[in-house]
């Protein structure tokens, strides 16, 4: 494995070690499951979608940016959302109401979160990339047009 490889695989680790540690505090914050559904899971899934969104078009300036948007999305964001705990609770023997429930709040609102994050992270950039131009000067349309 060449240099850059390593260096990328370490960065990947280290995200990895910070999403974990806050996939546990999202745990601690949201409590205990609420019934058989574990809230946490959603949580996780959700904001996780979101920041991921906002990552992945997000204007980083940075000299390099394959190893930041690695470090954030593949380490940290990866490691914080939860789709193997998900999928366990979906077959674990909970009761069916509850496991599909949190099918649907994971994957539908994931769906969205994801697309508002884009919509967020495409939005900063257009700021950066046209930093003259103020809030009243964007067409909404434009972004439906670019997403």
């Amino acid at each position: 494995m060449n240099p850059s490889r390593r260096r990328l695989v370490g960065w990947v680790a280290l995200g990895g070690a910070l999403g974990t540690a806050a996939r546990l505090a999202v745990d601690a914050l949201v409590g205990a499951p609420v019934g058989t559904w574990d809230a946490g899971i959603a949580v996780a899934n959700l904001t996780g979608a979101f920041f991921l969104g906002v990552i992945a078009l997000y204007p980083i300036r940075h000299r390099h940016l394959h190893e930041v948007r690695a470090f954030a999305g593949t380490g940290v964001m990866g490691a914080y959302t939860t789709f193997s705990a998900l999928s366990l609770a979906a077959v674990d023997g909970s009761p069916r109401p509850e496991a599909v429930f949190g099918l649907t709040v994971s994957i539908a609102g994931g769906l969205v979160a994801a697309w508002l994050g884009l919509r967020l992270g495409l939005a900063a950039r257009h700021a950066a990339d046209e930093p003259h131009a103020g809030p009243d000067a964007e067409d909404p349309r434009r972004f439906e047009e670019e997403l």
